[in-house]
């Protein structure tokens, strides 16, 4: 028990510590809307100023008193929520005539019906009030006392409970039952519209609403999107209340567009947010290590920026993907060593552990298959029929599997036909580091054989090794390289040096 304790990685929340950071410079999350964040989109964001097209657009709608109504578009990961967030965060805290906004984005929910919708709102208004005033301050208000008890009521549908409503109340299971007043709509409109008013005593100009999550208005499910419009049509005109709708490439045409009287309520075009440039991408980067830096002239940088760039051009500029790729490879490097991972190594272990994962998933056909999907574009059921002579439904569930194990996603739809996209994520398996022998056996399988001999080979050839150059050079997981080193160890093959996270092995002679 005491040697496979000896052997687990270290058990600590300070590894940033060791680059010198205060802490993760390669975080997914978008850039915080609060200014005493360690990355506060007030100091961190890079490439959305005023001179750029989306900021123009959006900054005309909001200089325009009276509200509005905009869809704000982009592919996921592109940093939507991190350009909302620095608009947000500039209207109430340095415009001449400020907007009212709530702590964070409004995630709607595909079952959302008006009721839901406008009960969210309201309580994320008075959750915010809660946080600046306190609560003490804010129930003086004979308004803000009500929406105070709304907000601590679940609510029950026919599915599931939908959630605490911002983290009032706790402790309700799917089954559980909860008696609870009927709010007619109407009330709830009346809420909104007397809210706005009380903030405006406050001296806002209005409220500036930030309305996310629409991704899970897939385009498989647009009716249910298009009723939901419908359904809001009118509470969003609302006056001095600006809604900013947040969604993915093409909602606008999809969903929008089609309802006329939706359609005219809102601006005439949808705002897209494009990708940063690469030049962009390697500044927020590096704005990210100044920021984090505990002292400047000792961090060290945890990969080089041209590893960063290949990312770039990998997952065409979408900051998300990129940052999560270097989350994974980084933590196959976890040793007691601390340096800069140059680009050939990283590049090698993202592909190992990609595929690796991938392909552990599925059959020798249905890893063919995949190959082929990540060869297009996109592509449809037709194509991969008539390239593989399968039947129409084996195709679909194939497809069906793809999407379970969330490799592809439905890209469009165009009359009947649908198209589909192999995921960005993997994208690695087929890049100019892993292109070789793709319809090979993986490395990582349960029969460690063939991997044994060429193990053997690599150490003789160094002398030694560690568990981390094992992975990267075998292009095989952290664990796997664990598991393999123990086995040769067994074998009396090799010998290992140490017993800490820095151990060394080598060839017995």
């Amino acid at each position: 028990m005491v040697k496979e304790l000896l052997e687990l990685p270290e058990l600590s929340q300070n590894v940033w510590y060791k680059y010198g950071f205060h802490a993760n410079p390669f975080d997914i999350n978008p850039l915080s809307y609060n200014s005493n964040s360690l990355l506060s989109v007030s100091e961190a964001i890079v490439g959305r100023d005023f001179n750029t097209k989306e900021s123009k657009l959006l900054t005309s709608i909001l200089r325009n008193p009276g509200g509005g109504r905009v869809i704000v578009t982009g592919n996921i990961g592109v940093g939507k929520t991190t350009f909302m967030n620095y608009h947000r965060y500039l209207w109430e805290n340095h415009a001449k005539d400020k907007l009212f906004t709530t702590d964070k984005e409004i995630s709607v929910s595909e079952e959302w019906q008006l009721s839901h919708f406008l009960i969210n709102i309201l309580c994320s208004i008075v959750d915010k009030l809660i946080q600046t005033q306190g609560e003490e301050n804010v129930i003086k208000n004979t308004l803000f006392k009500e929406l105070l008890a709304l907000s601590k009521v679940f609510y029950h549908t026919n599915f599931s409970f939908q959630g605490s409503l911002l983290g009032f109340g706790g402790g309700f299971g799917k089954d559980q039952q909860v008696n609870i007043p009927v709010i007619p709509e109407t009330q709830l409109i009346r809420y909104l519209h007397e809210t706005v008013l009380e903030i405006k005593k406050m001296g806002y100009s209005g409220l500036f609403l930030h309305i996310d999550n629409l991704e899970l208005f897939s385009q498989n499910k647009s009716q249910k999107a298009k009723t939901f419009f419908e359904g809001i049509r009118d509470s969003i005109q609302t006056p001095d209340i600006y809604f900013i709708f947040v969604a993915k490439k093409g909602f606008f045409q999809e969903i929008i567009s089609p309802l006329e009287r939706v359609r005219s309520i809102f601006f005439g075009r949808p705002i897209l947010v494009p990708p940063l440039s690469k030049t962009q991408v390697i500044d927020a980067i590096h704005k990210r290590y100044h920021l984090l830096a505990i002292e400047e002239h000792k961090m060290i940088r945890p990969v080089e920026d041209l590893f960063i760039e290949s990312l770039y051009d990998l997952y065409s500029g979408r900051l998300r993907y990129i940052m999560d790729a270097m989350n994974m490879i980084l933590s196959e490097f976890d040793s007691g060593e601390v340096r800069t991972i140059s680009k050939k190594e990283a590049e090698q272990c993202l592909s190992g552990l990609v595929r690796e994962q991938v392909q552990s998933n599925l059959t020798p056909k249905e890893w063919e298959v995949f190959l082929f999907c990540l060869s297009k574009d996109n592509f449809t059921n037709t194509l991969l029929q008539k390239k593989f002579k399968m039947p129409g439904p084996n195709i679909t569930r194939l497809i069906k599997r793809f999407l379970s194990l969330d490799l592809l996603y439905l890209e469009k739809r165009e009359g009947r036909s649908l198209f589909y996209k192999a995921n960005e994520y993997t994208k690695i398996i087929t890049s100019s580091v892993n292109n070789k022998n793709l319809s090979q056996k993986p490395l990582a399988t349960k029969d460690i054989s063939f991997r044994i001999i060429k193990a053997k080979e690599i150490i003789q050839e160094r002398k030694t090794i560690s568990r981390q150059e094992y992975a990267s050079l075998l292009s095989v997981s952290s664990s796997t390289a664990t598991r393999d080193l123990k086995k040769l160890t067994e074998m009396g093959i090799i010998t290992k040096r140490g017993n800490t996270r820095a151990t060394l092995y080598q060839v017995i002679k």
